[in-house]
């Protein structure tokens, strides 16, 4: 997947408002996915001069990285369940689960779901709902 950024305009995911200061809150978490600098156990244990375990410290049973924060810690199926379940839900019905055919591809369409939702006016409402829900499983991280 890859989408072209035009410097100046506001990225797909910028342009759903927050409507409330928890929505504010959960957003510096979005970004710092979006980017690529939010730091997990794996990032801390390899550039740290002390020895840090990359296991995550929610399930104890494999490396804190991305995909598995997001899909796949035992810890938070429970939450992560009915959330996925609604984002799956709107992207289906928008036709965009053709693309997203391994984990890597779906942990890059959460992280960024611009690259395989199309901007079209008509998809506003989705976008919003769908973004809305992004945030919410993406913040289910920091609530450990």
């Amino acid at each position: 997947m890859y989408t072209e950024y035009t410097p100046g305009k506001l990225h797909l995911v910028l342009q759903v408002g927050c409507l409330s200061a928890l929505e504010v809150t959960r957003l510096s978490v979005r970004f710092r996915l979006l980017t690529g600098t939010y730091i997990l156990q794996v990032n801390r244990s390899r550039f740290n001069q002390y020895a840090i375990d990359p296991v995550c410290p929610n399930c104890k049973d494999a490396d804190e990285t991305v995909g598995h924060f997001l899909l796949q810690c035992p810890a938070l199926k429970h939450v992560r369940g009915p959330v996925m379940c609604e984002i799956w839900n709107i992207l289906n019905s928008i036709g965009a689960t053709t693309n997203i055919y391994s984990p890597t591809l779906l942990v890059q369409a959460l992280i960024d779901w611009s690259t395989i939702v199309p901007y079209q006016p008509r998809l506003r409402e989705k976008q919003g709902a769908l973004e809305f829900l992004v945030r919410r499983l993406i913040f289910l991280h920091t609530e450990k």
